[in-house]
């Protein structure tokens, strides 16, 4: 487990704290900077730690559309065997006709919501989910940036 400061290994306890408004599981050293401590994590003392612990070594899953990378061939292929001109098509989904050339070309991404509109005219598939893993709290890995890299503390 890495502490959210300062991206070190956590050896020894590790304590979920707060930080600016901000829970976060640190180090010892770390700890030192919080405005508030929950205590130590591994020695529940109340039902509200527990569900802390939870959702601390839980991993989330988040599930993004995206655009198909080969969108431009896609959409010109299928307007073209449906025999629709650039106009008619931008006519339809009440676009500019520069915008469907430029997504055409390749050099412009269609909106999601865009997409979906032009998947339901041309019949195709351009939009794909894609599952992304959020790492949990204390999984960093050493080439994230923590908050100990952006925060200036003040002595006090």
């Amino acid at each position: 487990m890495r502490c959210e400061l300062c991206g070190g290994e956590i050896r020894g306890q590790a304590y979920l704290s707060v930080v600016d408004r901000a829970e976060l599981i640190l180090c010892e050293k770390c700890v030192k900077k919080a405005s508030k401590v929950y205590g130590p994590i591994g020695q529940s003392k109340t039902k509200n730690q527990l569900s802390q612990k939870r959702t601390v070594s839980k991993r989330e899953r988040n599930v993004v559309e995206e655009v198909m990378e080969d969108y431009a061939e896609i959409i010109r292929e299928a307007r073209e065997r449906m025999g629709l001109t650039r106009d008619a098509l931008a006519a339809i989904l009440g676009v500019k006709v520069s915008v469907i050339r430029r997504i055409e070309e390749g050099s412009l991404a269609p909106t999601i919501e865009l997409a979906h509109k032009i998947e339901r005219i041309l019949r195709v598939k351009l939009v794909e989910e894609v599952i992304e893993e959020r790492k949990g709290r204390g999984e960093a890995g050493a080439w994230e940036t923590t908050l100990g890299d952006v925060a200036v503390f003040k002595e006090e």
